[in-house]
């Protein structure tokens, strides 16, 4: 397939329109319609309709656009990235990362990774899994720090496990569950705080389907650790969170982690990255120090727990 072919059949779908299109692309109308004839032929499948309303893509058309949209997006990355190495610029390093890590993590991190890097132009986005993904595919970030187990069996998308995270289900210091049975099925009748995951799916929901028990009547959804903190801090809400990013208030007793365990409690964290993305000396340099943070982390969260 001409790649040629995929950016020509954007630009009818984008301007709804033949004539429009060739204008853009320089071309004759007739040159164009022909292209356009010779793609569909090739693939066996009509890909654009004309109508009242214009040209319009059909079901194969809106698959085919949404490749050839990527197709473009990379060109114009490609692009910047020549003409800011040829003037000597610093390729802006741009990071997703799940909220759960960026509270002390990734922090952590970037000052390692810029005492070597102190030039370089950084920026850190923190969102839910679907939005990073999207993120990720659309270029728009250079590589994903999160939770493995979301992205599975996405094309083009490849992952490198970093390091392992341990969650713990916290309560404030007089939460009545510590003066009962400490248990799955006891501890769902109370309120819950939790971080999203999927779009659809919180570290809650896993852990009860997991458990076998119902997910509590009262769940409360957001995507900021420090305002699951308030709220574990102020009322009769459980949440979970990795225990290096509570380190702080566990310490001093703001917080406490319930003897509670399930296998979902522990987590790989990953970098997940597009499999042909060029990661350069920075950009490797800056995942090895996440991995290296997140490791002793929980290094020092285990030793203070035993």
């Amino acid at each position: 397939m001409d790649p040629k072919k995929l950016l020509y059949m954007k630009s009818v779908v984008e301007h709804g329109s033949f004539r429009k299109a060739a204008k853009e692309l320089q071309l004759s109308q007739p040159a164009l319609c022909s292209s356009m004839d010779r793609l569909e032929a090739s693939l066996g499948v009509k890909l654009l309709e004309r109508g009242p309303m214009g040209v319009i893509p059909t079901s194969a058309g809106e698959l085919l656009y949404s490749r050839a949209w990527f197709i473009q997006d990379e060109m114009d990355v490609a692009e910047k990235q020549i003409l800011e190495d040829r003037c000597g610029i610093p390729r802006r390093l741009t990071v997703g990362a799940i909220v759960s890590l960026v509270a002390n993590v990734v922090p952590r991190a970037v000052c390692k990774w810029r005492a070597q890097y102190p030039s370089v132009p950084l920026r850190i986005f923190e969102n839910a899994h679907p939005e990073l993904l999207v993120g990720l595919q659309r270029t728009e970030l250079d590589f994903i720090i999160a939770q493995t187990g979301c992205f599975e069996n996405v094309e083009g998308i490849k992952q490198r496990v970093l390091f392992r995270d341990r969650l713990v289900v916290l309560c404030r210091p007089s939460h009545p569950a510590l003066k009962g049975l400490i248990a799955w099925p006891e501890l769902i009748k109370y309120p819950w705080v939790t971080h999203l995951v999927g779009r659809n799916s919180s570290p809650v929901e896993q852990v009860t389907f997991d458990e076998g028990v119902s997910v509590p009547n009262q769940l409360s959804e957001c995507n900021s650790v420090s305002f699951m903190i308030t709220m574990i801090e102020n009322s009769d809400n459980l949440g979970m969170l990795p225990e290096h990013a509570v380190a702080t208030e566990l310490l001093e007793g703001r917080l406490v982690a319930l003897p509670i365990t399930s296998r979902i409690l522990s987590r790989d964290i990953a970098v997940f990255f597009r499999e042909r993305s060029l990661l350069d000396a920075p950009r490797r340099s800056f995942i090895d120090c996440v991995a290296e943070a997140g490791a002793r982390l929980d290094r020092a969260a285990r030793a203070v727990r035993h």
